[in-house]
């Protein structure tokens, strides 16, 4: 695994999370559009031919197909004692998944680059505090105070590449 010139990435991150989660002009909807009695409730009305491609861990985040559909690179919480996302590939033809991140801190925004060859994350595995905060965050959720998921941008976080 290689660090992006930490210069750089600092600059650039906030763009690159930008692409990567989609913000930009919304698409054009091909969706029927609901009615104030909610038709369309039942989402087997808009999408059909639909299948789970995770199902280890707590949960499952933003996932990307690698340019020629033979990859997908997600996010997922799964690693004992680290209850952040970690980030995985996953083998669409015979569903290997491993991990490519380090597996300590947190990590955001996978993108595997159109040669198939490199992945490029964000993560916080070199904050000194990243175990520690992986700790207290394990004890906030075993008090029973576990809130709704929402993406928080940690200062730490550094564009990261790896074969």
């Amino acid at each position: 695994m290689n660090p992006i010139n930490t210069a750089t990435a600092r600059v650039s991150l906030t763009a690159t999370l930008l692409l990567l989660v989609g913000l930009g002009p919304p698409a054009p909807s091909t969706a029927p559009a609901a009615s104030d009695e909610g038709e369309a409730k039942d989402e087997s009305q808009l999408l059909s031919g639909v299948r789970q491609l995770t199902f280890a861990g707590r949960r499952s985040g933003e996932g990307y197909f690698s340019a020629d559909g033979k990859q997908m690179i997600f996010q997922s919480e799964r690693e004992p004692g680290n209850p952040f996302y970690q980030i995985y590939l996953l083998d669409m033809q015979t569903g290997d998944t491993r991990r490519v991140s380090p597996g300590i801190g947190k990590t955001t925004c996978a993108w595997i680059h159109p040669s198939g060859e490199r992945a490029l994350f964000a993560s916080t595995h070199h904050d000194p505090k990243a175990e520690q905060k992986q700790k207290e965050e394990i004890e906030r959720r075993k008090s029973g105070n576990d809130d709704r998921y929402s993406w928080d941008y940690d200062p730490h976080f550094e564009l990261w590449a790896r074969d």
